[in-house]
């Protein structure tokens, strides 16, 4: 048996990458705290002074310059064993040069004639954990590349010193305080102060204090370190939150695309999308409109073969009278007879010409409506050019509306004008006399309402609903069959929908309650 291949969510691993991204920017400045490693610089270059400025006071005290002679000084046997305790006493190298330049004393060799032994600190024997291992590896890695790059001049040192062979000290001779850093062969930092010993106002030679940057990169390392495992804390907790926030959203999801992934009708409508009900965010708000959208489908599908039965039926009628005409008149030789059938087939011809028409429109209305897309604009407007548009010859429509109202909506504005043509063609077929049609025009805070009333007939309450279905038709008596084909209220329907609004139609009624026509009103929303 084969392992389930394991997938990593593409999701997954940008909100891994962008935010363990930034963790590493943060990292990777923990190596250029400049600022901070400057500061650290700037107290030990004081201490150095410090230290250096009562080493320079005690030793100038202890020797005496000879008489006549400015280069030269006797270093006396108290001057000798006070140098040497402040030498040993001291936490850096301490070289004493005498005005003519020859080193007299160095605290890691020896002081006059006494040999110094030089210690070294052992490293600590307590254990480190892999965490502080794994950082000090890291550490010496990157500070090696730093080294590298680093522009301080490497420091020498020759085996017999004299003050020559270092600037600062010369400048320390002639009384000037002088700092100095260096870079040593290991990499570490050399901090140097040199400063003037003066022995009875009179410079009598010169002090050197250095010391390697061990304990700033001690402090560094310590501060790095701290750093580094907020580091790894926060990486931890990055992870832990991005696999979180994965489980939350790309599993979903991913549950989601699978599904719609297995949609094929052809296999029947027993896949359903998976909801998310205990959740109150936007992915169980997908998945709710994913369902919709597939009922949509399916009631689409329904719709589609809804329509095509219809058309059937509706074509077979005047192809079956079509049949049966020409088939009488093949057997036919009376003339009038023959042009009563010629007639027949004439209209039936006719109303199939006006069906296919028809039919054709209300198929292609869904796309397009698709295609030439919404816009706010103002249908009081519309109503006007529509009225204006059948009162062009003679008034059949009186046109009302509500003054200082807002009429403004979003839709399609040739498609709604269509809406507007279908109903008045509606009510005037049904218009008794020489009444005209009534349209009114009104809005409230959240909707518009367009009343279409007529003079005709009315409605039979039973069928209130379905004169908007397809290929209905109830038309008066006086109007030969088959001048209309039904689909007029259901495309208006249809329009409707689209633009989220409603029609329905009741009876007007007059003073004894007798109904005296139709009113269709319409809903649309308002666009603010």
């Amino acid at each position: 048996m084969f392992r389930n291949k394991i997938t990593i969510s593409p999701l997954l691993l940008r909100l891994l990458t962008l935010n363990i991204l930034a963790l590493f920017f943060l990292l990777g400045g923990l190596f250029s705290i400049d600022r901070y490693q400057q500061t650290l610089q700037e107290n030990e270059f004081k201490k150095l002074e410090d230290e250096g400025r009562i080493l320079s006071q005690a030793i100038g005290r202890t020797i005496l310059p000879t008489e006549g002679f400015k280069s030269q000084v006797i270093i006396t046997a108290e001057a000798q064993e006070t140098i040497s305790f402040l030498l040993s006493k001291s936490r850096v190298r301490i070289r004493l040069f005498s005005y003519q330049g020859d080193l007299l004393a160095d605290s890691e060799r020896s002081v006059g004639f006494q040999t110094r032994v030089k210690s070294v600190e052992l490293p600590s024997l307590q254990e480190k954990n892999f965490v502080r291992i794994f950082f000090e590896k890291i550490y010496s890695y990157v500070s090696l590349l730093l080294v590298k790059t680093s522009k301080l001049s490497v420091y020498k040192e020759n085996t017999l010193q004299q003050a020559e062979d270092y600037e600062e000290v010369l400048k320390a001779l002639y009384g000037e305080k002088t700092r100095v850093l260096m870079q040593l062969e290991s990499g570490k930092k050399l901090l140097g102060v040199a400063l003037p010993v003066q022995s009875y106002k009179k410079i009598t030679g010169a002090i050197l204090l250095t010391l390697d940057s061990t304990n700033i990169e001690n402090k560094l390392k310590d501060f790095r370190f701290e750093v580094f495992k907020i580091f790894f804390l926060a990486l931890f907790l990055t992870v832990c939150v991005s696999i979180y926030l994965s489980a939350n959203i790309v599993k979903p999801i991913r549950k989601l695309a699978n599904a719609t992934k297995n949609i094929n009708p052809s296999e029947g409508r027993k896949l359903s999308i998976p909801q998310f009900s205990d959740r109150k965010d936007e992915i169980n708000d997908l998945a709710i409109s994913m369902k919709e959208m597939l009922n949509s489908i399916w009631n689409r599908m329904d719709a589609i073969e809804n329509f095509a039965a219809d058309v059937a039926h509706e074509i077979k009628n005047p192809l079956t009278s079509l049949k049966s005409a020409v088939d009488v008149s093949n057997n036919t030789t009376n003339k009038k007879q023959l042009d009563k059938l010629s007639k027949i087939i004439n209209q039936d011809i006719k109303r199939l010409d006006r069906l296919v028409t028809d039919i054709s429109n209300a198929s292609r209305l869904d796309a397009e409506l698709s295609r030439e897309g919404m816009k706010k604009f103002n249908i009081k407007k519309v109503l006007e050019e529509t009225v204006n548009f059948y009162n062009r010859d003679e008034n059949k429509i009186l046109f009302n509306f509500i003054k200082n109202s807002n009429y403004s909506i979003y839709g399609n504005e040739q498609r709604l004008s269509q809406v507007f043509n279908n109903i008045i063609d509606n009510a005037l077929s049904f218009n008794k006399g020489y009444k005209k049609i009534e349209i009114l025009l009104k809005s409230n805070k959240n909707n518009i309402f367009i009343e279409i009333s007529d003079y005709g007939p009315g409605v039979d309450k039973n069928n209130f609903n379905k004169i908007f279905d397809r290929f209905y038709t109830e038309r008066p008596s006086k109007e030969k069959f088959g001048e209309h084909s039904g689909l007029g209220l259901s495309i208006v329907k249809q329009i409707l929908e689209v633009h989220k609004g409603l029609i329905k139609v009741e009876n007007r009624l007059g003073k004894n309650k007798k109904i005296i026509g139709a009113k269709f009103i319409i809903t649309l929303k308002k666009h603010i």
